[in-house]
Parts: structure tokens; C-alpha cells; sequence
């Protein structure tokens, strides 16, 4: 597993002004440049992404929350890699779940994700299911995501990738709701698995895995440590700032 947990900070479309996203950005970089064992990353909404533009550290880092599958073109509203790169973000989100829900298809994803690495910046991939069902069919269903959003992503690819396993049924809810360490720590091999026998066993264990869906604080070193991941993507949680930065001691102390 890496080395240093990563922490990715969602704000999704908030907070609602400049000035609320300064202090959100000042206080949680402040907060995560202190921490020397995880790496802390921060996406705001596009409109946003210029006031932070280059203040990436060693150990906090910029990214998106979205982006385009081309560099050129008409495509009037979107955002593409090299604009992201050009701002100093490093990250980049691709296929979450509220995107899918808009209508992103998993070959609209695998089109991102490609069109991220040939600009040199790291895709944090979201992939999982809509609901659990008893006959264990949503194991099908991530399988079929999985293959499908990665299609053509090479072996050599998965040496700066990220994949945030993302349930859909326990987003937005209370730590009660979050899926259970030993849930989280079963999926994750089954992530690998299925990774195992599209590459190989060696290249299945190069991606980071992320877990999101109601991370919190009181439930972070639980899954940090039990989860079979190394780090969260974290949505509503990551908008209080002093509950965000205990989110990060309490990784840092794993």
C-alpha cells in the first residue's frame, strides 16, 4: 500500500464566494503542509481553480473536479487538460458519480481519462455501484464499470493513477451509513482482482484505491487502517475546515 494516505477534498459546487473559498483553501493547506505523511489534494469549481493557481506544495496539491477529453476543439463550457495543467492542478476527478448521474458514459469517461494522462496529470478515477443487492450482482456491474471506463488505459499508465471506489447508496449520509471497514476491505480486492485479469496481479496493485461515501471524521482511521485503502475522497465533510484537518491528523497518524 503507498506510503503516504491521500486525502482528496471534494467541495463539489461550494463554497458559495471568493472569499469563503480562501479561507477554506488557506486553513486546510496551512493544516496539511504540516502533515509529513499524507498528501493532501483540494478541488474547488473551475471558477475558483485561478485563485489558487501554482500554490501547490509537496504535500498539498491542486485538482479538479472534472474535465474535458481534448485539448482543441468546440466544445463551448468545458475545461481541458492543458488549461488544468497551466493552472498548477495536478489531479484531476473523472467519472464521479454526480457526473454519471448528468449522463457521462463510461466511454465518455475512458476518453478523459486518457486525454488526463497524455497531459502529464493524475486521474483519480471514480467507479461503483447505484445499490447493493443480496445475490452479490453488483459485483457484475462494478466489474463491467471498470473494464469499461478503462478501456484502452495501458499497463504503464497505472504508475500515476488513482481510483476512488464510490457507492453510491452511502454518499451524502452520516458515518453510520458508510459502508463498514470490512466491506470497504473486501471491494478493494475485488477492484485488484478485476485489475488482475485485465493487466496483471503486478499491475493490479499499482493504482492508488480511494474510498468515498460518507467519510467523516469519526469513521477515517477506521477505514484507513481496516479498509484495504489509502485514503478517501471526501465530499460534504471536507467543506468544514476544523473537521476536514482532523480528518487529516487522523491520517497522518495511521
Amino acid at each position: 500500500m503507498r506510503k503516504k494516505k491521500l486525502m482528496v477534498a471534494n467541495w463539489k459546487m461550494n463554497p458559495g464566494s471568493v472569499a469563503e473559498a480562501r479561507v477554506l483553501f488557506g486553513k486546510t493547506k496551512l493544516a496539511g503542509g504540516k502533515l509529513d505523511k499524507v498528501e493532501t489534494v483540494m478541488c474547488p469549481p473551475f471558477p475558483y481553480l485561478g485563485l489558487f493557481a501554482h500554490a501547490g506544495t509537496t504535500r498539498v496539491s491542486l485538482g479538479a473536479q472534472d474535465v474535458f477529453w481534448a485539448n482543441i476543439g468546440r466544445a463551448t463550457g468545458e475545461v481541458s487538460p492543458e488549461m488544468l495543467k497551466d493552472v498548477g492542478a495536478s489531479y484531476v476527478i473523472v467519472g464521479h458519480s454526480e457526473r454519471r448521474a448528468l449522463g457521462e458514459t463510461d466511454e465518455m469517461v475512458s476518453k478523459k481519462l486518457r486525454a488526463v494522462l497524455a497531459e502529464g496529470l493524475t486521474p483519480i478515477v471514480c467507479v461503483g455501484e447505484k445499490e447493493r443487492d443480496v445475490d452479490g450482482k453488483y459485483f457484475d456491474i462494478l466489474k463491467n464499470q471498470i473494464k469499461s471506463s478503462l478501456a484502452g488505459i495501458r499497463r504503464t499508465d497505472f504508475r500515476e493513477f488513482v481510483i476512488a471506489y464510490e457507492p453510491l447508496w452511502a454518499i451524502g449520509k452520516s458515518a453510520r451509513e458508510a459502508m463498514t471497514p470490512r466491506d470497504i476491505r473486501e471491494t478493494s480486492i475485488f477492484i485488484r482482482k478485476v485489475l488482475a485479469d485485465m493487466y496483471d496481479a503486478t499491475t493490479a496493485e499499482l493504482p492508488v484505491l480511494l474510498y468515498g461515501g460518507s467519510a467523516e471524521g469519526s469513521n477515517t482511521a477506521a477505514i484507513l487502517r481496516d479498509g484495504g485503502v489509502s485514503g478517501l475522497l471526501v465530499g460534504h465533510a471536507s467543506l468544514d475546515a476544523s473537521g476536514f484537518i482532523s480528518m487529516l491528523k487522523s491520517a497522518n497518524s495511521i
